[in-house]
């Protein structure tokens, strides 16, 4: 199949995206907003400037096939090599509670490293 006409998807749900070559990443970070193991939140109070997150699943998928969460519940989330955000990997479908403007106005961020 054609790059062009497929996807990539991402979720912090087991089982969530059940697509064959799916693969699971370890050790990322998430930087401008809170997260609660599945999805991001706003911050409310004092937050770590870092946070790590929990194995992701991610996976391309035909361009016809459903995402694994609503379009409104979701924010497109750039993903960095690592925190002075100069190499621009790709980007995450990332489910959110809340609206995206915020997140994005909030300079959310997705990290492989953790450290400058």
């Amino acid at each position: 199949m054609a790059i062009d006409e497929l996807k990539l998807v991402s979720s912090f749900e087991q089982g969530k995206i059940g697509a064959s070559g799916a693969i699971q990443v370890e050790g990322l970070f998430l930087q401008g907003c809170a997260f609660d193991g599945v999805r991001m939140n706003e911050i409310r109070g004092k937050a770590p400037e870092v946070l790590q997150l929990p194995i992701a699943t991610l996976a391309w998928i035909e361009e016809s096939q459903a995402d694994p969460y609503p379009e409104q519940n979701t924010v497109e989330t750039p993903l960095y090599f690592n925190l002075d955000r100069e190499k621009l990997l790709c980007t995450l479908k990332m489910a959110s509670n809340g609206k995206a403007d915020r997140f994005i106005i909030s300079g959310v961020a997705v990290f492989l490293n953790g450290s400058d």
